[in-house]
């Protein structure tokens, strides 16, 4: 077959192929028979356009999500929630060609979501218990003020702001002592110079809210209340902040997108993995 011209051995690959094509007993799965020495090549390339669709797309949130999911979903289409609260991970798979009820699909025409997580989430959830110099909280709080959430019991931001710049006036004196309040809070008194008994009073408040996205590109903010916490030693003071239930605001922004995607797509979401 050198001489044979790539037309002419097409050609024959069809016609040695025509002679061993068949079906199984019940008709379901056609197959052939290819001689050696014959490559079998799809042509659909050469087309003017696919056979069918298939492929695989990624969209960043929710909105794009639903808008290719409407453009493209047909019967058998299915979505999977892969969704683990503890590492705070939401990805979601638009298996568009799924194997319907009446008819298996091929399953390889997906979209998908992986969902990231918000500026504001990751620094509140990177500081969470992490102990920290009296003035490096103060600067954190500073840092922070527009994600504190003025809930009712609470301190405001401008209460927060109040607090920070009073740690950093304070930050090189010595604790003296701590008195617990009845509005929850404590008042801690520094001092400078013992013989001149020259004394420092601050309000600090026990626990305070925020108010942040989960997600990014996210419009809602969820809720967290946080314990605020101190270490003395030698004089000095320690702070950080421990959060309270943060999954419970993750739970809830996940069900809530959810909530969007199947009211916008009318479709079937599945916990699981594709």
């Amino acid at each position: 077959m050198e001489n044979t011209t790539e037309a002419e051995a097409i050609l024959a690959a069809g016609v040695a192929i025509s002679k061993n094509v068949g079906v199984l007993k019940d008709g379901s799965i056609p197959f052939t028979v290819v001689p050696d020495g014959y490559k079998v090549s799809s042509l659909e390339n050469m087309l003017v356009q696919p056979t069918r669709k298939r492929g695989t797309v990624s969209v960043n949130d929710a909105g794009g999500f639903i808008t290719y999911m409407n453009r493209h979903c047909e019967n058998g289409t299915l979505v999977y929630a892969d969704i683990d609260h503890v590492s705070g991970s939401f990805k979601l798979v638009g298996v568009i060609n799924d194997s319907s009820t009446e008819e298996p699909g091929w399953r390889d025409h997906t979209c998908t979501m992986d969902r990231k997580q918000s500026i504001e989430w990751g620094r509140w959830i990177g500081a969470n218990k992490k102990v920290t110099s009296q003035a490096d909280f103060a600067s954190w709080i500073e840092d922070n003020l527009a994600d504190i959430a003025a809930t009712e019991g609470m301190p405001t931001g401008g209460d927060m702001l109040a607090m920070a710049l009073g740690f950093e006036r304070t930050s090189e004196k010595r604790l003296k002592s701590k008195l617990n309040l009845q509005s929850g809070s404590f008042r801690l008194e520094y001092i400078e110079d013992e013989d001149k008994d020259t004394r420092t009073s601050l309000e600090v408040f026990s626990r305070f809210s925020i108010g942040i996205p989960v997600f990014e590109n996210s419009t809602s903010a969820y809720q967290i209340d946080a314990r605020l916490k101190y270490r003395e030693s030698s004089g000095k003071v320690s702070f950080w902040f421990e959060l309270i239930r943060p999954d419970k605001a993750f739970r809830q922004a996940v069900e809530d997108e959810l909530g969007a995607i199947a009211g916008a797509t009318g479709l079937s979401i599945i916990n699981g993995k594709k």
